[in-house]
């Protein structure tokens, strides 16, 4: 009768041990799924100095349109924030091709999506009709 008891409560504790395990063994997906979200994204259009706005983040602002959408896609505004050794001023009124990620968050009072850029380029070939 020991011997049984002994067992059962063995038994309870690997099946309940083996439960934790199967959460702790899940929660590596999430962060596969986190990491997704943080994949680099193209756009491209006319790079500007931001003026005044009425939603108040990012210092520069792409007219352009992501590389991932479809070619009928509309002209969009993107609010722009410079990542680690990104010097956008010296692309200002330019047509470039930008690599970024979007912030987390953005967009805020009806603004933009907030792009931190980690790369630019001038765009030689854009055949995009951008005013």
């Amino acid at each position: 009768m020991k011997y049984l008891l002994t067992l059962s409560a063995a038994i309870l504790i690997c099946l309940s041990s083996g439960n934790s395990f199967a959460q702790q063994k899940s929660t590596p997906q999430k962060s596969k799924i986190s990491r997704t979200k943080q994949t680099k994204f193209y756009w491209a259009g006319v790079l500007q100095k931001q003026g005044m706005t009425s939603y108040q983040y990012g210092t520069h602002v792409l007219k352009g349109k992501s590389l991932a959408g479809g070619p009928n896609q509309p002209e969009t505004t993107f609010a722009l924030k410079a990542g680690k050794k990104i010097n956008l001023n010296k692309f200002a009124g330019k047509k470039v091709i930008i690599t970024g990620k979007k912030v987390d968050g953005y967009p805020l009072e009806s603004g933009p999506e907030l792009i931190e850029v980690s790369a630019i380029e001038l765009d030689k070939v854009m055949k995009m009709n951008i005013n």
